[in-house]
Formats: C-alpha cells, structure tokens, sequence
C-alpha cells in the first residue's frame, strides 16, 4: 500500500486501492489524492492557507509539530499556521464519493464478466479480490454485490480444478455473509 509522509500511515480502510487503479473508468484527479498519503481523500478538509488534506493524515502532521515542540506548519509550504482549524471540503467530498460509485459500479460490472466467461484463473482471482474488497468497505457495497446475483456464480466457482479459485470463493462467500443474517444460509 501506499506509504505516507511518515511511513506509518494506516491505511487499511483503503485496502484494495493499488489494485482498483487499473479498473478505474474516470481517471484519479489529482485534487482527489491527499498531498501527504498519496491516497483517494474519505473525508478531505481545507487548512486556513486553503490546502486540502484527509482529515486522520492532518491531524497526524498536526500531532507531530506539536509532539516536536513547534508550532504547526502546512505540511505543503511548511509556513506556521495561526490555525489547525479544519474545514470540512464538502463539495470535494460528495464529488469523490460520486466518482467512486461510479467507478466501483464499472468495476463491479467488469467483475461480473471475467466471472460469467471462460476468464483465466488470473482474472477470475482478481474478480474475486475485487468483490471481497468491495464487500469489505460497506454495507451498500455488500447489497450491490447481492443484488447482482454474485452468489450463485461465485457459489459454482467451489466446483473449479482450482484450489486457489475454490479458496478464494470460499473467502469471498464467507465476507459477503458476514453480519448479514440474510445471507448466512449460503
């Protein structure tokens, strides 16, 4: 995964990332991408000189000047700020979440047909990543996920020569079950 300023950047609600860039249909505006973690902002916020953060990233850099003994800085221009007050970029926030559902429903569509085709182990494992880390983020994801009929298929997949596809089917499954008491007969 990507790594930070810092290197220690927890980056594990955006588990997936690397591996959807490819299956993307709109590019990654650069205005998306925190500057510090180089990753797709969930909650981006406006410092007073006016740049945008993730909200967790900044608030780390802020912690740090601080915990070092000096006053906050922009991490981008590294001139003291009089504020660590934080706008929330409302705007910018419901255009990438737009972004992403657009982008994740192409992804699930694609998904869908590497899986219902004579698609190499490769694809079809990929698929599967995909729909187990799309499962992960939500729970409008995991309905998504059921209300494309993914079940069945990904069901039909425990019969493949493939101990690697029966396993990841079987995990695939397994997530999309979770906490769904509606799902749990699968």
């Amino acid at each position: 995964m990507a790594e930070s300023w810092d290197g220690n950047f927890d980056s594990v609600s955006h588990s997936g990332e690397i591996y959807r860039d490819n299956l993307h249909v709109e590019p990654i505006y650069e205005a998306f991408l925190c500057p510090l973690t180089k990753l797709v902002m969930r909650d981006p916020v406006t410092i007073e000189n006016g740049q945008t953060f993730e909200r967790e990233a900044i608030e780390k850099w802020f912690k740090k000047c601080r915990d070092s003994g000096r006053r906050p800085t922009c991490p981008m221009t590294h001139k003291e700020l009089k504020s660590t007050e934080l706008n929330p970029s409302i705007a910018l926030r419901n255009t990438i979440e737009e972004w992403t559902k657009r982008n994740e429903a192409a992804q699930l569509d694609k998904a869908i047909r590497l899986l219902s085709t004579g698609s190499s182990d490769i694809d079809v494992l990929q698929s599967l990543d995909y729909i187990t880390n799309i499962c992960q983020k939500n729970r409008s994801s995991k309905h998504a996920v059921r209300n494309a009929d993914l079940i069945p298929t990904i069901s039909d997949m425990l019969k493949n020569g493939s101990t690697k596809i029966r396993l990841k089917a079987l995990e695939t499954l397994r997530i999309i079950a979770e906490e769904e008491d509606e799902n749990k007969v699968v």
